[in-house]
C-alpha cells in the first residue's frame, strides 16, 4: 500500500491530479440505471477512491449523500470544499481496508 500511497499522493500534491468535471460514463450511469431504470433518485452514496470530490459533488447535487474514502490524506481539504460538507470523509479506514484485503 505505502508504494500506492506516495505514487498518489504525489500526484495529487505535487502534479495537480484529479478531475474538474464528473466521468461521462458517471454521469450516464445516473441518468440511465439509477434515475430511470431503478428509480433511486436519493440514498447513500459511497464513492470509494474518492479524489477530490468530484463524483461526490455530482451526486450531491442529485440529491443523495455522499461519503468519500481514498488513501490520500491531503485530499481530505479538497473533497470538503467541493463537497461542501456533503459527507464524512473515511481516509482513515484505507489502510486498515488495504491491510484486511492483502490478507485475503
Amino acid at each position: 500500500m505505502q508504494n500506492s500511497l506516495s505514487a498518489y499522493t504525489k500526484k495529487y500534491d505535487d502534479l495537480n491530479y484529479g478531475l474538474s468535471f464528473a466521468d461521462g460514463h458517471i454521469v450516464r450511469f445516473y441518468e440511465r440505471i439509477l434515475k430511470y431504470k431503478l428509480d433511486f433518485k436519493a440514498g447513500n452514496m459511497l464513492d470509494f477512491g474518492c479524489g477530490n470530490g468530484v463524483h461526490s459533488a455530482f451526486f450531491k447535487s442529485k440529491g443523495y449523500q455522499c461519503f468519500g474514502v481514498d488513501i490520500v490524506p491531503s485530499l481530505k481539504q479538497a473533497y470538503e470544499k467541493l463537497v461542501g460538507g456533503g459527507g464524512v470523509r473515511l481516509s482513515s479506514l484505507m489502510p486498515v481496508l488495504w491491510d484486511f484485503l492483502r490478507k485475503r
